[in-house]
C-alpha cells in the first residue's frame, strides 16, 4: 500500500485536495454569512414593497378623506329611513303616522276612506315601503299634512297625487248650489328602509 501517490497524480490530487479545502474554509466561515445576507436582502425586499404600498395609500389621501366625509354625512341622513325591520312592518308604521297626523292637524274636518301597502314590482338599493291612501279632506288641511309628511323625519314621500273636486248638484230651478264638500283625494306615501 503506498501513502505518497505517484508523480503523474500528484498535480491532480494536489487540485483536489485544494478545492476540498476551499470547500470546508466556505462551509466553515462564509456559509452562514451568505445565508444571512440573503434572508437581510428578501427581508428590505418586502420593506421596499410596503414602503410603496405605504406611498400609494399617502398619495390617496385628499381623495379617501373626501370619500369618508360623505360616508360620515351618509350616517347623518340615517335617520331620514325608517327604523322598521320589514315591509309590513313599514307600511303599518306609516300608516299609523299618517293617521295620527290626520287626527291632530286635521280634526273632523279630514278622514282617511282607505289605506293598503303596496309592494314595489322593481327593486331598488334600497327596500321601498309605499301604502295607497284614499282620504277626503279640505285643501288647507290636506296641505298642512303633506307638509308634516314630506318635512318630518323619519322621511315619507308622497308620489302620484290625484286630487277629485266633488260634483255640484243642480236644484230643479236650475240654479246650481256650490257646496263645500271636501276633496276626493287619492296618493301613495313612500318610505325607505335602512
Amino acid at each position: 500500500m503506498q501513502f505518497i501517490p505517484d508523480q503523474q497524480n500528484s498535480k491532480t490530487t494536489a487540485i483536489l485536495l485544494f478545492f476540498i479545502s476551499v470547500l470546508l474554509v466556505y462551509l466553515l466561515i462564509f456559509h452562514w454569512f451568505i445565508l444571512r445576507h440573503r434572508e437581510y436582502s428578501e427581508e428590505l425586499g418586502d420593506l421596499r414593497t410596503q414602503l410603496n404600498r405605504f406611498h400609494v395609500v399617502a398619495s390617496q389621501r385628499d381623495a379617501l378623506q373626501a370619500r369618508l366625509g360623505i360616508l360620515r354625512s351618509s350616517e347623518e341622513d340615517a335617520e331620514l329611513f325608517l327604523d322598521d325591520p320589514g315591509f309590513d312592518e313599514a307600511a303599518a308604521a306609516m300608516s299609523s303616522r299618517l293617521g295620527q297626523m290626520v287626527r291632530t292637524q286635521a280634526g273632523e274636518s279630514c278622514q282617511i276612506v282607505s289605506r293598503q301597502p303596496v309592494r314595489p314590482r322593481v327593486q331598488e338599493r334600497y327596500q321601498k315601503a309605499t301604502v295607497n291612501v284614499r282620504m277626503r279632506c279640505d285643501a288647507a288641511d290636506f296641505l298642512q299634512i303633506l307638509h308634516s309628511m314630506e318635512a318630518g323625519i323619519p322621511l315619507m314621500l308622497v308620489n302620484d297625487l290625484n286630487i277629485i273636486r266633488p260634483r255640484t248638484r243642480r236644484r230643479t230651478s236650475g240654479s246650481q248650489v256650490n257646496t263645500a264638500a271636501a276633496l276626493d283625494i287619492r296618493f301613495n306615501v313612500s318610505g325607505y328602509l335602512k
